[in-house]
């Protein structure tokens, strides 16, 4: 069979030579001119399919057999007309009916799924189909919304009935994605302000062949600086790209390849991709904190900018990792008038204990480019050189815009600013952002096989044991707690030293009621956060350290928020996390009321009386 649409004629030659080029397996194709309604003898053969059917005969592209694969030509896919197509095969494929355009290609791509066929071009143009020139035709209409965005994301879900097919067939599925999004990225060229709504668009989708680099080539405007992204799982990367996702600002992104530190995740890539147009990841030696390792970023950064050629509007860094704000300043100071955002995670200069970091004086092109620029801002030099204090002294003075992630982080940071100067010009710039939390359906993107006794109730505690940040208040009311609601119980655990976790439970005579895991993929744990009747999370311990007021926020929070499950803070007195609205507070080391919230959980797995 062959399609002809009702305002199109084909040549005399057209159906028999089509004919005599069939056999099992391949499909011909004929040429295609366009016509004009007042001159029908003038055939145009200026258009995208014909053009690539003589790229194909020009190049001698073809196999002995005379066929071509069809990876090597997708415009034979590309619409319904100028081939034929066995009875069997269009009857086993259809049509979709539900789209509204774009339904030939669908036809066709699934068509060439089913059956895997190789393409024939006609040598000879006299056997032409004849497309008539029509203003109001679907091909010529108007772009607008639903034409640019709303059909093009239905073509593109009806290809997901295409799975498990072999790469060949997959390459040309992706093309013909690829090819829709051209639309959708036009769309956005002519209203970025819609953005917003054609993220939810797709992504409530949730696509499996999303290639977001299409819809995003040449949007990014602004620039991030993250010597720590995705898809390294870490969670200065994953609040990076958190915070991107945010902000709704198409940005690239220059960060740095940590395979020699992290290991990959490439799920948390769905994080920020609806707003990153290009991510390089650069190579080089990695390190947490130190000159070396920053200023051998610094010469790949301006090196790959220099590439780019693009002229930002704007510049994000995040630190934890030093050196992001470092490199970042020495761009602001490099372009000035470019806005410069400045993140801090934590109070990098001083650790978890209140101390100082400590690391080698600072030395090299990148360190006097930065001391000269602050001399000229009039801000004087940190004491020492340490890589870790520049960062926050660079940022302090340079930066238009100071982001911390709570209120008490901000005190403790100005209060041991030396610079009276900067901390007021902190107090007038620096905004106070909680994490990010992601988008319900982020929850649900993985199903992880974890089964739970139904007879107990569950609560989970996912993250690192440090010195100051443990739960010896949660263990100590389990082990106390009478048989009966003990039994009702069971605490999870998922942390990065499993094995020696889960030998110390044993020791605790507490292995019939603490089971411990190993870290799951970011996107497993979002989905677990839901299957548990409560979420534990904890402050760290810092009422030792005269540190005055606990500057940390646990990133957690901000996901176990996102999940719907009620969750229990144990925290120090004045922490933010302890003015948090949550379902269960208690003060950090109280055993005896962590065995209360302990205790009434137990209770709602009690049998019900008759």
């Amino acid at each position: 069979m062959t399609i002809v649409d009702d305002d199109d004629r084909v040549t005399p030659h057209y159906l028999q030579d089509l004919l005599d080029a069939v056999e099992p397996g391949v499909v011909p194709l004929a040429w295609l001119a366009d016509v004009e309604p007042d001159a029908p003898d003038r055939p145009d053969f200026d258009n995208y399919y014909s053009r690539a059917l003589s790229t194909i005969l020009e190049r001698g592209a073809t196999d002995p057999d005379g066929t071509v694969g069809v990876p090597r030509l997708p415009q034979g896919i590309s619409l319904n007309v100028g081939k034929l197509v066995p009875v069997a095969t269009a009857r086993a494929v259809g049509y979709d009916y539900s789209l509204r355009g774009g339904s030939d290609f669908v036809f066709w791509t699934k068509a060439y799924a089913h059956e895997q066929f190789r393409f024939r071009v006609l040598p000879d143009r006299r056997a032409c189909y004849l497309r008539t020139r029509v203003p109001d035709s679907l091909s010529r209409r108007d772009p607008g919304y639903d034409f640019s965005v709303s059909q093009r994301l239905g073509c593109i879900t009806s290809l997901e009935e295409i799975d498990e097919v072999p790469s060949e067939v997959e390459r040309v599925a992706r093309h013909m994605v690829r090819a829709q999004l051209v639309h959708v990225r036009g769309h956005l060229e002519r209203h970025p302000e819609e953005r917003a709504q054609v993220v939810e668009d797709i992504e409530s989708r949730r696509l499996r062949r999303m290639l977001w680099e299409t819809v995003n080539t040449d949007a990014a405007q602004d620039l991030a600086l993250l010597y720590c992204f995705t898809p390294w799982v870490g969670t200065a990367g994953i609040v990076a790209a958190r915070r991107i996702r945010e902000r709704g600002v198409v940005v690239d992104v220059v960060c740095k390849d940590l395979d020699d530190m992290r290991e990959r995740d490439a799920s948390l890539d769905a994080i920020a991709a609806p707003y990153v147009a290009r991510v390089e990841a650069l190579a080089g030696p990695s390190h947490f904190g130190s000159w070396a390792s920053a200023q051998d970023w610094s010469g790949r950064v301006f090196a790959q900018l220099e590439e780019w050629g693009t002229d930002h509007r704007s510049v994000y860094s995040r630190a934890m990792w030093a050196a992001s704000h470092l490199v970042a300043a020495q761009y602001k100071l490099r372009n000035p008038s470019v806005p410069w955002i400045a993140e801090f995670s934590d109070p990098i200069s001083r650790t978890v204990r209140g101390g100082q970091r400590s690391n080698a004086t600072g030395s090299g092109p990148l360190f006097d480019e930065l001391a000269s620029g602050l001399r000229s801002a009039g801000v004087d030099l940190p004491a020492d050189g340490d890589v870790f204090t520049w960062a926050e002294q660079a940022a302090f003075a340079l930066a238009d815009e100071v982001m911390f992630t709570n209120a008490n982080q901000r005190e403790y940071m100005l209060g041991y600013c030396p610079d009276p100067a900067l901390v007021e010009r902190v107090r007038a710039l620096s905004t106070v952002r909680h994490h990010p939390t992601l988008p319900e359906r982020f929850y649900e993107l993985q199903s992880p096989d974890y089964r739970l006794d139904p007879d107990r109730a569950h609560l989970a505690y996912f993250g690192a044991f440090y010195p100051t940040r443990g739960l010896t208040e949660v263990t100590e009311a389990l082990a106390a707690l009478p048989a009966r609601s003990r039994s009702r119980l069971c605490l999870h655990v998922f942390t990065q030293d499993a094995s020696s976790i889960e030998r110390a439970v044993a020791e605790a005579g507490l292995a019939d009621v603490v089971v411990v895991n190993p870290y799951v993929g970011f996107l497993d744990f979002l989905a677990l956060t839901r299957r548990f009747d409560l979420l534990v999370v904890n402050d760290a311990d810092t009422s030792d350290h005269g540190m005055g007021t606990n500057p940390y926020l646990p990133s957690k929070l901000s996901d176990y928020l996102g999940s719907g499950t009620p969750i229990w803070a144990i925290v120090e007195d004045g922490s933010v996390l302890s003015h948090q609205p949550l379902a269960h507070v208690t003060p950090l080391g109280d055993a005896h009321a962590a065995a209360q919230v302990l205790t009434a959980l137990a209770a709602t797995r009690e049998p019900q009386r008759a």
